[in-house]
């Protein structure tokens, strides 16, 4: 890839997307078990049980099985490229998904209200399965002692997976920036 562009840790990518999903699900169940929804609480209950465990797998499997295909393809980042501190990550993925947080959140509890807590525990589901898939890409690091990288515009909280570029490698040094840098210009912006 040619060109100065921006790089953001995928941990820290799919971290805040994993603790959206949370906040968003557990909003979901607290409202479906606070008020009698039209399937009664225990039988809400034990779907959203049910649903919270097959998620959490699919989350799991499916995301870590993607990201370790994606890291055992790593190109080494290029020379001029931006990385992004974690800071600034998650508050720009926070600024562009408010909506999508908002829009969540009012359908889950809307769905508790109909279907006890099943809708938002299986988005919490979900949300616990791309946590511990971030948590596994993250101890993949550590062993490597490489960090993983993704361009700033794919860092969607929903986006095609097809669409996004391929993931850069760094040395562990370069995620403990606390401005951006970039590399080879000499100094710090």
């Amino acid at each position: 890839m040619r060109g100065t562009y921006a790089l953001a840790r995928v941990v820290v990518i799919r971290g805040t997307v994993a603790r959206t999903l949370l906040w968003i699900g557990a909003v979901g169940a607290v409202a479906g078990l606070a008020v009698p929804s039209l399937t009664g609480r225990r039988h809400g209950a034990l779907v959203g049980l049910a649903a919270f465990v097959v998620f959490a797998l699919v989350g799991l499997l499916q995301r870590y099985r993607w990201y370790t295909a994606r890291a055992n393809t790593l190109e080494r980042a290029p020379f001029a490229v931006t990385t992004e501190p974690p800071i600034e990550t998650r508050h720009r993925l926070a600024r562009g998904n408010s909506l999508w947080l908002l829009v969540g959140m009012s359908t889950t509890a809307a769905l508790g209200l109909l279907g006890g807590p099943a809708a938002g525990m299986l988005v919490l589901g979900y949300g616990v399965g791309l946590f511990c898939a971030t948590q596994l890409l993250a101890r993949w690091e550590r062993g490597h002692e490489t960090l993983v990288w993704a361009r700033t515009e794919d860092g969607r909280l929903l986006g095609r997976r097809s669409r996004i570029a391929p993931f850069s490698a760094t040395g562990p040094a370069a995620g403990q920036v606390r401005r951006p840098v970039v590399k080879g210009a000499g100094r710090a912006r």
